[in-house]
């Protein structure tokens, strides 16, 4: 796992050179063991930085930015190819070549470009990564992510240069660099809670989409423009962008992996090993995240099933009993047999790594189980070097709520009229005596304050109040906030593929695999691996995904919905493989997730933090609405409505902005 930086600029230009140095160094925590540097000319100037997290071949023979055998072609790349022994059969038997210098896999992926061309190269490779290609015969830069966005890649453009990198921070270290804010993007977090793709947080740079690589051919590109929208980039001036891979021709195909339910498990079961055993190539120390939930305890069982030594596990718990899921984590990892390593924290110890966020994730992120998932990764990284995740069984597999309750609620809502929905919303939203009988009746018949009851009546009625559609109820459901004109002083739609019309015109689909399918296109690159990625590179950590293993993905969409979602429950099919391992009474809980007790900081000890950076002073920049922000904080504060997750994505946001120094 690594860190890669670069420019292109006009050739009597020293700018971006005077910069790379730093922006290299901004990016040691990705890859602490050594760091490279390549400036060379065509009729640009390009310079390639690199910084190295050594995983295979750990000697200096690995060490980036490399050239290939023929000097045609330089690489930076970052990531892990795994199935680079069989690409570099497959280069020997079918090209008779034989002249490696190293063992690393950034070696055999860069002379397997020598052999083909570079978009039929891509479609051999499986793993995570991101690269940045110079071919310096034909005088074009390629640059390509992963099938589904586990690592980033941001490009910027501007009036004088083309800046590349696997991190903001990184960018921002040129002085061309554009800090122009996008209201558009903007608005997309506000929305979401992260910038969707190709978005970033500033005007003219953009995430390169996951599954496409992108070629600019130097010898015809003019840097005479700043770019707000990224397909501009494409039309103005003739570059090339294409798909190597793509997951929407998954949602139409009629094949299935197996039509018996027990042989589909055992076939699912075997591709996910072979996941496993594929990410267990390590010249470093490699342990696993565990939760105690399915889909880390599954991915820690097929482990420990390949691994003769017991495998490393590492869980975090919380003092706060309500939030502590340690003790599953235990009796799992005791089931297994695992090495496990457990760290309980007190309030501060989380609370104290929330004034770090706002520089590690490097531009707006409201997802607040980035603390826990940075807390982890710390902890892991005290022993091991990688650590393997059960991040995407949720989206492939049908794990997350909203895919069995949705279709029920829809199927009530549209009984009624939009206009009586509506209405009725309107009563339980604008009327607290309604809701405080709610409150004081239901003490009465149960004894205890149901806080939680009202929260959800509210909640419920805020989403339920516009929507028209099986679209507009999933929009309702993944939004942050539901009326962007009371919380923003301008006007600017949020963009997503989650509002893609292909998607919800497509009447063969149902409405749980097109929420499922547009999770993996959105949430999943966007913000779980955005998280994973930011959390554990701050520690030099590297995080792998069986799950997110092409051969997984494609075969997540030959097994039908049934198999996966069943009585309400999610990932049936997953919980059938892992009951093989470890005992069904050990699994089988409500779904808590990687929560903090938000709620109640935001009222005790981070009060005074939330209310200095909602000040009318911090909110000067005028593009937040003051008086909406302080209703909701007051409101918060003294009990009326829990607003903790918009008031986070506010907090997140001003947090940012002052530590980057924005100018609005």
């Amino acid at each position: 796992m690594c860190g890669l930086v670069g420019y292109i600029e006009s050739k009597d230009s020293a700018n971006c050179s005077n910069n790379i140095d730093k922006a290299i160094k901004s990016l040691e925590h990705r890859g602490p063991d050594a760091s490279g540097k390549d400036e060379f000319y065509t009729n640009k100037k390009v310079g390639f930085g690199h910084r190295r997290l050594s995983i295979l071949d750990i000697s200096d023979a690995g060490n980036q930015p490399m050239e290939s055998f023929t000097g045609r072609f330089k690489i930076i790349f970052n990531g892990e190819i795994y199935n680079h022994l069989e690409i570099r059969q497959y280069i020997q038997s079918a090209h008779n070549f034989n002249s490696w210098k190293s063992s690393s896999d950034t070696e055999t992926l860069l002379n397997l470009f020598e052999f083909l061309e570079f978009k039929e190269a891509l479609k051999l490779i499986k793993g995570m990564f991101a690269l940045t290609l110079f071919d310096l015969k034909k005088n074009c830069i390629y640059f390509s992510r992963d099938r589904v966005g586990e690592k980033p890649l941001y490009i910027s453009f501007n009036e004088s240069s083309i800046l590349f990198g696997s991190e903001l921070i990184s960018l921002t270290q040129f002085s061309s660099f554009n800090k122009d804010l996008s209201m558009s993007a903007l608005s997309s977090f506000f929305k979401f809670n992260y910038i969707p793709t190709p978005q970033t947080i500033y005007k003219s740079t953009f995430k390169c989409p996951p599954g496409k690589f992108i070629c600019i051919d130097l010898n015809s590109f003019l840097f005479n423009k700043t770019y707000e929208c990224f397909d501009d980039i494409f039309l103005d001036q003739g570059a090339l962008i294409d798909d190597y891979w793509s997951s929407f021709p998954l949602l139409n195909q009629s094949e299935v992996l197996v039509e018996d339910f027990n042989q589909a498990s055992l076939r699912l079961e075997d591709i996910i090993s072979k996941s496993v055993k594929d990410q267990l190539i390590s010249d470093m120390p490699i342990g696993a995240f565990l939760s105690g939930g399915i889909d880390s305890s599954l991915i820690t069982a097929l482990m420990q099933k390949e691994n003769m030594d017991k495998v490393k596990t590492f869980t975090i718990g919380f003092e706060d009993k309500r939030y502590d899921e340690s003790s599953y984590a235990r009796e799992v990892a005791n089931h297994l047999g695992t090495n496990h390593t457990e760290l309980i924290l007190s309030q501060d110890d989380v609370i104290n790594i929330i004034p770090n966020l706002s520089k590690i994730y490097s531009e707006p992120f409201a997802d607040s189980s980035q603390i826990p998932t940075l807390l982890v990764s710390k902890l892991a990284k005290s022993e091991v070097s990688v650590a393997l995740s059960g991040d995407g069984g949720d989206e492939l597999f049908g794990g997350y709520n909203r895919y069995f309750l949705a279709p029920t609620v829809w199927s009530i809502l549209k009984k009624f009229p939009y206009s009586i929905r509506s209405f009725g919303a309107d009563i339980f939203l604008s009327s607290p005596n309604f809701l405080k009988g709610i409150e004081n009746t239901s003490r009465f018949f149960y004894k205890k304050t149901p806080v939680q009851l009202v929260e959800k009546i509210q909640s419920l009625s805020s989403k339920v109040k516009n929507i028209k559609t099986e679209k507009d109820l999933f929009i309702s459901l993944i939004s942050g906030y539901e009326d962007l004109s009371e919380l923003l002083n301008f006007r600017s739609k949020p963009q997503s593929y989650a509002y893609n019309d292909e998607i919800w015109s497509n009447s063969s689909l149902s409405f749980q695999e097109k929420m499922m399918f547009l999770d993996m296109i959105t949430y999943l690159p966007d913000d779980i691996m955005c998280k994973v990625d930011r959390a554990s590179m701050a520690f030099s950590l590297e995080s792998r995904a069986p799950f997110l293993h092409q051969d997984v993905v494609e075969a997540s969409y030959k097994i039908p919905t049934e198999y996966k979602i069943k009585n309400k429950n999610g990932k049936h099919i997953l919980r059938n493989i892992l009951y093989k391992y470890v005992p069904k009474d050990l699994i089988e809980r409500p779904k808590q997730g990687f929560g903090i007790p938000l709620d109640e900081w935001i009222k005790g000890p981070l009060k005074d933090d939330f209310y200095e950076s909602m000040s009318e002073e911090n909110l000067s920049h005028n593009l937040i609405n003051k008086s909406m922000v302080k209703k909701m904080l007051d409101d918060h504060i003294d009990g009326k409505r829990n607003w903790q997750n918009q008031l986070w994505a506010i907090h997140s946001f001003q947090n940012w902005f002052y530590e980057n120094k924005i100018n609005s």
